[in-house]
């Protein structure tokens, strides 16, 4: 299917992405690394050197110490985000739905990011990589993410896992990884973060959920249908069930925001039914 996404563009063009550590990249940009170059941002001294540009030597301190010292600026260049998006069946589902919840945040953090002139790739998979974009730079580069999206599907079964390990060989050491996931995989999540992790990623987790998924409306007896593997169960749904739905349920996301807490990535949980500025906003410390 095709895809119709409506971004206040205006409210966009607010917002900037904020990024940890150092970042490699590949031409200039807006983002300061911890590499030496030629920004506007003071980052140490050292010794001249002959060879040195004269204008970076700092006279006022060459007055106090009667040494002369060159000033050092850190390196404007592109960040490289890569956006890993969980396109399996179970996203598929929800109102308002997952699937969709996920390409509006995808295509919202890429405009974000390119508007500071940033690379974005962006990597949907189920049981292995299946679609991808390579990174993107440019003057036409979001109308080739939102074309991309656009043409976004969701079936079969999801191994998280598997998908950022395939995903692997299109990173570069240090830039940002943005995965977006209902983590309904029965392999888990951990092996994939830590194959991010081992690439240096600043990593964004964005766990999508639907209002049906958060608090069920169904009672009695009902025949559940496990939409990726077509597993039946049927179950008698009372108070006591749904209670221990419920505990299960903020189990698995305590889960999944406890490892992210405990290796510095940021964890947003995302109701489908939040709006996607208010998710955006909740980002606090990596949106402003």
């Amino acid at each position: 299917m095709a895809w119709q996404f409506n971004l206040d563009y205006q409210r966009l063009n607010t917002l900037s992405l904020l990024f940890r550590g150092g970042l490699t990249g590949m031409s200039s940009g807006k983002r300061l690394t911890n590499k030496y170059g030629s920004s506007l941002e003071f980052a140490d001294y050292r010794p001249y050197l002959p060879g040195d540009d004269i204008r970076r030597i700092d006279w006022s301190l060459y007055g106090r110490s009667q040494r002369i010292y060159t000033k050092l600026h850190r390196s404007e260049i592109d960040a490289r985000i890569n956006i890993f998006i969980d396109a399996s069946k179970s996203m598929d589902f929800g109102d308002p739905h997952k699937g969709y919840k996920a390409l509006e945040l995808a295509l919202a953090i890429s405009y974000i990011s390119l508007k500071a002139l940033d690379r974005v790739g962006v990597y949907l998979g189920r049981k292995d990589l299946y679609r991808h974009l390579n990174p993107v730079y440019g003057g036409n580069a979001y109308s080739k993410v939102l074309k991309f999206l656009e043409e976004s599907s969701f079936a079969g079964e999801g191994d998280l896992n598997t998908f950022i390990a395939k995903g692997k060989s299109l990173l570069k050491p240090k830039g940002v990884a943005v995965v977006l996931s209902d983590f309904l995989c029965p392999h888990g999540f951990k092996e994939g973060f830590n194959t991010l992790l081992s690439f240096e990623q600043d990593i964004l987790v964005f766990h999508i959920a639907s209002p049906e998924e958060i608090e069920p409306m169904l009672k009695g007896g009902v025949k559940l249908v496990d939409s990726e593997t077509g597993k039946t169960k049927e179950l008698d749904l009372d108070y006591w069930s749904f209670k221990k739905y419920k505990e299960s349920f903020l189990k698995h996301q305590r889960e999944i925001e406890d490892f992210c807490s405990r290796r510095n990535i940021t964890y947003s949980f995302v109701n489908t039914k939040e709006s996607l500025y208010q998710t955006l906003y909740s980002l606090r410390g990596r949106i402003k």
